[in-house]
């Protein structure tokens, strides 16, 4: 093998010039997808109950929602905000997950938690 590549080099030279052009073509051509599309479900929760510090919007509201959230099928990770008058909790689920099931499960969940909470004073309007 070595002794035909030695009496014919100019062969040998265009082999290996056709395999690099073919190898260029074929990584230009090739499809490359940097951010693949993908279907994340994600359910945010926003609670308001105005004139509440955020210490007690925390200890009183987002920190009991989250518990309950924890109870949920495919939750991938939680997060969550407590501002003055209001919670917001973002869940994140599984990539495929049916996002319709999603916020059914999360509003479900929801629910039972407000069970327990206090109300806000009803202001009149007369």
């Amino acid at each position: 093998m070595s002794s035909f590549a030695v009496k014919n080099p100019y062969f040998i030279v265009v082999v290996c010039l056709i395999i690099a052009v073919v190898g260029v073509t074929s990584l230009v051509r090739m499809p490359v997808d940097m951010f693949p599309s993908m279907n994340i479900p994600v359910v945010v929760v926003a609670t308001f109950y105005s004139g509440m510090p955020p210490e007690q919007i925390e200890t009183d509201i987002t920190s009991r929602f989250e518990r309950f959230f924890t109870l949920g099928a495919g939750i991938e990770h939680i997060e969550s905000r407590s501002l003055p008058g209001v919670s917001v909790i973002k869940v994140y689920f599984q990539p495929g997950t049916d996002p319709d099931s999603a916020v059914t499960t999360i509003s479900n969940l929801a629910m039972a938690s407000c069970a327990g909470c206090r109300r806000a004073p009803c202001r009149r309007l007369f």
